[in-house]
């Protein structure tokens, strides 16, 4: 959702009031959901970055483009920051 929202405003220049309003409940959802399963561990499968963290990293941390910004999911800013730093890409 985040990256469809992403695509629809940064590529197609659509005004984020115009995103479906759908689309926009499920990808403050699906970061809930992120900020939620944060809550255990560091990483998303553990205490070690994988796949999942990589996967899901490259449109978290550009989710802002897409009107989606992290300011309200501490967990999910300081997991983005540690992805980066774990693939030295911040």
């Amino acid at each position: 959702y985040i990256a469809v929202a992403r695509f629809q405003v940064r590529f197609l220049g659509k005004p984020l009031a115009d995103l479906e309003p759908r689309l926009i409940e499920r990808g403050w959802g699906a970061l809930q959901r992120l900020e939620d399963g944060l809550a255990a561990t560091p990483f998303l499968a553990g205490q070690a970055v994988s796949l999942a963290d990589v996967a899901l990293v490259a449109y978290t941390r550009e989710a802002g483009d897409g009107g989606f910004h992290l300011t309200g999911y501490p967990r999910v800013q300081v997991w983005v920051t540690r992805v980066e730093a774990a693939l030295k890409i911040a």
